[in-house]
């Protein structure tokens, strides 16, 4: 049976039109597109990952959009997925015509994936959280946690004060009243990780990973793409990360107290995926 001429643009029909083919690099890039959408990234923080980074479109545009990236992240032709459409009457989008066709292209990502891709999706756009800017301001994200209570630690910025707050306290549900100035935590953390002494204790996997870590933190942590694979780095390597703002063992604040930030006493405690727990100290 021929196939359509058209296609998806990661693929490229085969000269007897029987089949498709996948055409790699265009394929690495859309796999990759759905990881950085599960990761957390809204539609327009991608385009401006593949922009910064040059990797080439899909189309004719010199550049991607955000429009591009979301089409591509609900397109079920992904999954393999093909729906016949008829375009009479002028339809630009065509009207669907019976039930898709499973199968019909060959799948890139697999229904887990795709589905997770759609979760992360719908979460952005709820809360309005996807990620816009051309800097990505919370390396840590989604790997802090209070000390004293285990709750989730956020990236809190009121004015020019750019703080970790335990979300209790953010929310005005207790836990010590302390917070950790956002620039001295991300600048302890990294020299904590890319410390020789550090890379001489770990081996394998997590190895290979601070080292490469290493290598982007002294190449510059300024714009988004390599903030981004910065934090994606942080997320191979680190477990854990326990943040005592006020100390191992602080005293107790009145449910009404100011947060004060950066106690001298402040400090961290880091678990590594395949390694032990460390304390660390700011710098």
């Amino acid at each position: 049976m021929k196939k359509i001429s058209a296609c998806p643009g990661w693929l490229e029909l085969s000269e007897d039109r029987h089949s498709f083919i996948f055409l790699p690099d265009r394929a690495n890039i859309l796999k990759r597109i759905f990881e950085l959408s599960i990761g957390g990234l809204g539609s327009y923080a991608i385009a401006n990952v593949l922009n910064q980074q040059k990797v080439p479109p899909f189309g004719p545009s010199p550049t991607w959009d955000h429009t591009t990236i979301d089409s591509m992240l609900r397109n079920r032709a992904t999954l393999g997925e093909h729906q016949p459409r008829s375009w009479a009457g002028g339809n630009k989008k065509g009207i669907p015509i019976g039930q898709p066709i499973v199968g019909y292209y060959p799948p890139v990502v697999d229904a887990a994936t795709f589905e997770a891709a759609q979760v992360a999706r719908k979460r952005n756009l709820a809360s309005g959280r996807g990620r816009k800017g051309k800097n990505l301001t919370n390396i840590f994200k989604g790997l802090t946690t209070c000390f004293y209570c285990s709750s989730p630690v956020k990236f809190h910025s009121n004015g020019q004060a750019k703080s970790l707050i335990c979300e209790r306290v953010i929310d005005g549900n207790g836990c010590v009243r302390a917070g950790w100035s956002y620039e001295n935590f991300e600048s302890s953390i990294l020299h904590f990780l890319i410390h020789p002494s550090l890379v001489e204790l770990v081996h394998g996997d997590s190895r290979t990973a601070i080292l490469e870590l290493k290598r982007r933190v002294r190449s510059g942590t300024d714009q988004f793409g390599d903030r981004f694979e910065i934090a994606s780095l942080l997320k191979r390597t680190v477990l854990e990360l326990r943040v005592a703002s006020a100390g191992l063992a602080p005293m107790p604040t009145l449910q009404d107290a100011l947060i004060r930030r950066d106690s001298r006493e402040r400090r961290f405690e880091i678990c590594l995926q395949n390694g032990p727990t460390y304390v660390g100290d700011p710098v």
